[in-house]
């Protein structure tokens, strides 16, 4: 697998979208008691409402700086290298456009164009020279998203809905040729600078699960997935996740992978979908519009490393704070 910095996209994987995904942590300053002065009574401060707990620390782990922080619409853009151990190098642009319609309830739609790609040949005798074929200019699919995010007593939750259309090319592996779709539930708690996170979901296409991480096939089948993680705020907004995850698949499944006879290859089988691994990944933001990303992921069921480097704009971002939110890069 490989994934664009998106992330999500879970891959898809940018990542929404770089998915699932540095978290944001609070730093609870004490307040030290004065000294010296003449005791009084100090008004109580009103505890503060949900709207005000989800303007302050909810962010959306699919899309980075398409915060519900800032209602209305937001634009950006995600350019990345990414290195797959199996194909190399790619080099993928994914831009977004999401509308918050309040601090709860946000849409975006986002797609991967691939500038730049080796896929491979899966001929039945291809040439020494021929094994990796370039594609240039290739769109994925579209994938749209709907998140509602809530702060209850204990933690931090958000339902995420996606769905593509398929406007990549099934020749290249790009697209089942189907819609898709999956639903996830994430769940995480911050603690000082620390912040662990669950996520469960199910769908039937892994083109949205792990969108950080971005893939080079698609697949089309039921499956569930799971992840857990924990994410660390450093400094001056810099933030680092670590996340195991494991994806299962519910029944026969296809994989759908490039060709160089004008069809599609299709790999079928219950469990030929079926990985698991960890991602490491670590975000710096230059200021509020910019922010660099890179990650590592292992698949330990593929035996593939994949690396990535990316940048991310964003038309109108919220300016870093040494104690302020952190979004991923698109998935």
């Amino acid at each position: 697998m490989s994934c664009s910095p998106q992330s999500s996209p879970q891959g898809s994987c940018l990542p929404l979208r770089f998915h699932n995904r540095a978290s944001s942590c609070i730093v609870l300053l004490l307040a030290l008691p004065a000294c010296a002065q003449i005791p009084h009574e100090k008004p109580a401060e009103p505890p503060l409402s949900t709207a005000q707990s989800l303007t302050e620390d909810a962010t959306d782990p699919e899309l980075p700086g398409l915060s519900p922080v800032l209602h209305g619409w937001n634009a950006g853009a995600t350019i990345t290298g990414v290195h797959e151990s199996t194909t190399g190098w790619e080099t993928i642009f994914i831009p977004a456009i999401g509308y918050s319609f309040n601090d709860i309830f946000s849409i975006d739609a986002t797609v991967p164009i691939y500038m730049y790609r080796l896929a491979n040949s899966l001929a039945a005798h291809p040439k020494p020279n021929a094994l990796l074929i370039p594609q240039r200019g290739e769109p994925g699919d579209v994938v749209f998203g709907l998140h509602a995010q809530f702060i209850p007593r204990r933690f931090q939750y958000q339902l995420t809905g996606l769905i593509t259309a398929p406007t990549g090319d099934e020749t290249y592996g790009l697209s089942t040729g189907r819609v898709t779709f999956d639903i996830s539930n994430h769940f995480q708690r911050t603690f000082r600078r620390i912040t662990p996170n669950l996520e469960i979901g199910g769908g039937d296409s892994t083109y949205l699960v792990n969108r950080i991480v971005n893939k080079n096939y698609t697949s089309l089948g039921p499956l569930v997935h799971f992840q857990v993680g924990l994410g660390i705020e450093l400094l001056r907004g810099i933030s680092f996740e670590t996340d195991a995850y494991e994806q299962l698949p519910m029944g026969d499944q296809k994989i759908y992978g490039p060709s160089r006879k004008g069809k599609a290859t299709v790999v079928i089988g219950h469990n030929v979908t079926e990985d698991n691994g960890f991602i490491n990944a670590l975000d710096i933001p230059i200021d509020s519009h910019i922010t660099f990303s890179g990650y590592y992921s292992r698949s330990l069921r593929f035996r593939t490393d994949t690396t990535a480097l990316g940048v991310t704009y964003v038309l109108r971002g919220t300016p870093p704070t040494e104690d302020g939110p952190m979004d991923d890069l698109f998935r």
